[in-house]
């Protein structure tokens, strides 16, 4: 039970003093996590989480396996929850809202509970894709971030093949994709610079690949916030929710007029 702690509107929090007595007071209460309804979360969940994300990894397990068990789809707790927790706790770091430290700490319980739910994620995992490759990439020299992680547990559930490796450079992604076959590449954007990168990168990405007909597609958290950002990137595809990129990527690999490196066999290259 939480005592004295205000219900703020996560979708359009209307002042920093109104987060500020939100965090302020939910350090000294502990976690109220409603119950669901016909499996949905709402508003009130999302506060949950990012109460418990501020207060420590057990906390926000436990809001997570409530809503499961609950039954909630676990597709639905990382788009419709783990996901605007994660962008409304960005835009706060962003706002000057709350401190670096504090907002770290977040992310990192967020993103352990993403690897956590992991095996519980793929173990329906179905054959759609059929092996299809991808290769999936964010900002070189950077960690992997939740959202590439994300995405990749939505592809590898739908029976896709994903590498992702980190890149240190452009040179070494062109090295990457250059000396293997992949359907699909996978560019996850999370800050500006990379953009003219990947603008000059592409191109070189297509003329290196062993794949005559590669596919590729954006998304990320960039876009959220400036869309337009993207406009010549020479992209197939802009994405920004997991479940629909895999489907759509899908759509567009499927579509192709050539044969996959490993479906070369002997009865058909004769």
């Amino acid at each position: 039970m939480v005592y004295g702690n205000p219900a703020i509107n996560l979708e359009r929090v209307s002042s920093a003093n109104q987060v500020g007595r939100f965090l302020t007071s939910s350090m000294y209460a502990s976690v109220k996590n409603p119950v669901v309804h016909a499996g949905r979360l709402e508003p009130a969940h999302l506060q949950a989480l990012i109460h418990a994300s501020m207060l420590g990894q057990s906390q926000t397990s436990i809001v997570v396996h409530q809503w499961l068990a609950s039954g909630v789809d676990i597709e639905d707790v990382y788009l419709e929850g783990i996901t605007p927790v994660a962008r409304l706790l960005g835009q706060w770091w962003c706002d000057d809202v709350i401190d670096f430290a504090s907002a770290t700490l977040a992310f990192t319980r967020l993103r352990q509970l993403l690897f956590e739910l992991s095996p519980l994620f793929l173990m329906d995992a179905s054959d759609h894709a059929r092996g299809l490759s991808c290769f999936m990439v964010g900002e070189f020299q950077v960690q992997h971030t939740m959202g590439l992680f994300m995405l990749s547990e939505f592809f590898r559930r739908n029976g896709w093949q994903v590498r992702t490796d980190e890149c240190e450079s452009g040179d070494d992604l062109l090295r990457k994709m250059s000396s293997d076959w992949f359907d699909l590449m996978a560019i996850s954007l999370s800050c500006e610079r990379q953009v003219p990168l990947m603008r000059r990168l592409i191109p070189l990405i297509r003329k290196a690949s062993p794949n005559p007909d590669l596919k590729i597609i954006a998304g990320g958290a960039l876009l959220s916030v400036c869309p337009e950002i993207v406009t010549g990137l020479g992209v197939e595809l802009i994405t920004q929710d997991a479940r629909s990129a895999q489907k759509s990527a899908l759509d567009l690999v499927s579509n192709k007029q050539y044969i996959r490196k490993s479906d070369l066999t002997l009865s058909n290259v004769n």
